[in-house]
């Protein structure tokens, strides 16, 4: 339905929805709170896959706002950023179709402009940034 019309049908966001709410009341968070957010994945296949063979989108509910709330409850500025920054990435990649080599080039050149090899390396400030 969605590849003829360009659109979820009705009852399908009506359902999602529904499943949220009832996802947010059991956790006691809200997608994109800014202060504590709930972070759910979605796979884009059947409930049972081989590994390996679809895409996933994790971290979906992080946003400029609540990357920071992120980083308060975990404690962790720089793995609430790159946590931030996987989700760009595989939202580009997997949801929008945005070539990944472009993702990938992007993280080598802020990983050159510091001078380091590994994504480790990078702070919270680099990733930040990219």
């Amino acid at each position: 339905v969605y590849l003829e019309s360009g659109q979820a049908p009705k009852a399908l966001r009506d359902e999602v929805s529904a499943h949220l709410a009832a996802l947010e009341e059991r956790m006691g968070k809200k997608l994109g709170q800014a202060d504590d957010p709930l972070l759910v994945s979605v796979r884009s296949g059947a409930k049972f896959s081989m590994p390996g063979m679809m895409d996933t989108v994790l971290n979906i509910g992080l946003s400029d706002a609540s990357v920071a709330g992120l980083a308060t409850q975990s404690g962790d500025e720089r793995f609430a950023w790159d946590s931030y920054r996987r989700l760009i990435q595989m939202f580009g990649k997997t949801v929008l179709g945005v070539d990944g080599d472009l993702f990938e080039e992007a993280l080598e050149d802020a990983k050159a402009a510091k001078k380091v090899t590994v994504d480790t390396d990078l702070a919270a400030a680099d990733l930040k940034k990219l």
